[in-house]
C-alpha cells in the first residue's frame, strides 16, 4: 500500500511540474549608426545565453530604437563593446611668446629680438617674406576680401559656433573666412599633423622656406590645396604635417597662438583671433572619412557627436559624397548639422529633402573638372536654369571663375514629416533664391 502511494506521487509530480519554455532572443544593432545622441548607446553582442524558468525571468528591459527584440523569454548575458573615444592630445611645452615669434617667421613676418631676429636677415628669408607678402596681399585682396563681403550679407542668419570642415586638409583660412565668428573649427583630412615649429627643424633654411612656399602655392593661387601633392610634399619637408601650414594661416590672418596640443592623428589650437572676443579652438584631425573609417567604433565620430557641430562647409572635396563609399558621412551631415555651405563637389543635390532643407543658389553650375565628368548634376543645372540665382563675386572650389563658380547654402527648418536618414529626396522647389 505504502508503495503504491510513494508511485502514485511520483507520476503526479512528473505530470503536473511546471515545463520551461526558451525561445530565442535576436537583439540587432542599427546599422544606421549616425543617428543623433549626445551620449552613443554602444554596440553589445551575445556571447552566451542562460535559460531561466518565466516565473523568474528578468523583466524586459526598455526598446531603444537602435534595438529590436522579438521574445523576451531569455536573460542575455552581454559584453559591451565602447565606442573609441579619442585621446586627449598632448600640451606642447613651449611658451606663447616664442611659439608665436616662431610661427611669425616661417609666415614670412618680422620678429623683433633674438636668434629668429638675426635669421631674419638672410637673404633667403628676405626673399621668401617679401614674396608671401606680396602674394598674401594679392589673395587677400583678390579672394578672401570678397568672401567677408558675401558672408555678411548672405549668412548674417546663421549664428555660428562650431563649424565641421571635412575633407579640409589644413585649410583653415577659408573656414575662418566664410565664418568668422565661429568659436570652435573643426578641420579634417587624410593628411598627417606633424610637428609643431622649432628651431631645430629650420635648417636648412633654404629647403625649410622653399617647401613652405611650394606648399602654400595652390591655396594661394587656386584657392585649395592639392591632395596628391600635400601627400609628398607633407612628407618632405623638415617641418612635416599640417601644423606648419595651419600656423601660417593663423599668423597672417593675425591670430596669437596660445597653446597647441597634439598626438598622431589630432592636432588642438587655441589661439585669440585678430578680431578680438574669447579664445578659440582649431581642430584638426587625420582620419578616414569613408564608410570604413565612420564605422561604430570610429574616435572621430565620437568626437562629432560630443562637439556637435552646427555648420559645415565642404570645397574641393573630390565629389567623394557622391559614392555610396562615404555615405555615412553624408547621412551625418544631412540629419546632424542645420547649416550646409558648399560647392557642388559636396553633397549631392538629389539628397537634400526638401521637407527639412531650404536651399539657396549662388553663382552658377557648369561640368566639373574633366577629371571628375562623372559627376555632373543634371539635375543641378534644370534646377540653376529655372532659378534666379545670385552671382558671386569670387570663386569656389575648383571653379575659381566667379562666372562658373557653385555655391549652395542649405538651411534646416523644421520638418513637415519625418525623414529616414538622408533618402536620396525629390527635386528641390521654390525654396531656392
Amino acid at each position: 500500500m505504502k508503495l503504491h502511494l510513494i508511485l502514485t506521487a511520483i507520476c503526479a509530480t512528473l505530470f503536473f511540474a511546471p515545463g520551461v519554455e526558451a525561445q530565442e532572443r535576436t537583439i540587432s544593432t542599427n546599422t544606421e549608426y549616425l543617428q543623433a545622441t549626445p551620449t552613443p548607446t554602444p554596440a553589445v553582442r551575445i556571447v552566451k545565453k542562460r535559460i531561466v524558468p518565466a516565473a523568474t525571468a528578468t523583466p524586459a528591459a526598455r526598446v531603444t530604437p537602435a534595438t529590436r527584440v522579438s521574445v523576451a523569454r531569455v536573460t542575455p548575458v552581454v559584453r559591451v563593446i565602447p565606442t573609441q573615444a579619442v585621446p586627449t592630445p598632448i600640451p606642447v611645452s613651449i611658451k606663447p611668446e616664442e611659439l608665436n615669434n616662431l610661427v611669425d617667421f616661417i609666415a614670412g613676418l618680422p620678429v623683433t629680438s633674438g636668434t629668429l631676429a638675426t635669421l631674419e636677415k638672410q637673404p633667403e628669408w628676405i626673399a621668401y617674406a617679401n614674396s608671401m607678402n606680396s602674394r598674401w596681399k594679392r589673395f587677400d585682396t583678390g579672394r578672401l576680401q570678397p568672401i567677408r563681403l558675401w558672408t555678411d550679407k548672405e549668412l548674417a542668419h546663421a549664428s555660428t559656433q562650431r563649424l565641421f570642415y571635412p575633407f579640409s586638409g589644413p585649410d583653415y583660412i577659408y573656414a575662418a573666412t566664410m565664418f568668422p565668428n565661429a568659436s570652435t573649427y573643426i578641420l579634417c583630412g587624410l593628411e598627417p599633423v606633424g610637428d609643431v615649429p622649432s628651431m631645430e627643424k629650420l635648417q636648412p633654411l633654404d629647403a625649410t622656406l622653399g617647401w613652405l612656399q611650394a606648399s602654400m602655392k595652390t591655396l594661394i593661387d587656386a584657392g585649395y590645396f592639392v591632395t596628391k601633392d600635400m601627400s609628398v610634399e607633407l612628407k618632405m619637408s623638415p617641418l612635416q604635417g599640417t601644423l606648419p601650414l595651419m600656423c601660417v594661416m593663423l599668423a597672417r590672418s593675425g591670430a596669437r597662438i596660445t597653446s597647441i596640443s597634439r598626438d598622431a592623428t589630432h592636432a588642438e589650437i587655441h589661439f585669440v583671433a585678430a578680431s578680438g572676443g574669447g579664445e578659440r579652438t582649431l581642430h584638426y584631425f587625420s582620419a578616414d572619412l569613408s564608410n570604413a573609417g565612420m564605422g561604430k567604433r570610429s574616435a572621430f565620430l565620437n568626437f562629432l557627436r560630443q562637439a556637435r557641430p552646427d555648420a559645415v562647409y565642404v570645397k574641393s572635396a573630390s565629389y567623394l559624397m557622391h559614392e555610396e563609399e562615404f555615405s555615412a558621412v553624408r547621412n551625418y551631415l544631412l540629419t546632424q548639422c542645420s547649416t550646409i555651405v558648399q560647392d557642388d563637389s559636396g553633397i549631392p543635390l538629389r539628397y537634400f529633402d526638401t521637407r527639412r532643407w531650404g536651399l539657396h543658389l549662388y553663382g552658377a553650375y557648369t561640368a566639373p573638372l574633366d577629371i571628375f565628368a562623372k559627376y555632373y548634376q543634371q539635375d543641378m543645372a534644370d534646377l540653376y536654369a529655372k532659378t534666379t540665382v545670385v552671382p558671386l563675386t569670387f570663386g569656389a572650389g575648383y571653379h575659381w571663375d566667379p562666372k562658373t563658380a557653385t555655391l549652395i547654402v542649405a538651411t534646416a527648418h523644421a520638418m513637415k514629416a519625418p525623414v529616414q536618414d538622408a533618402p536620396p529626396a525629390k527635386s528641390a522647389s521654390n525654396t531656392h533664391r
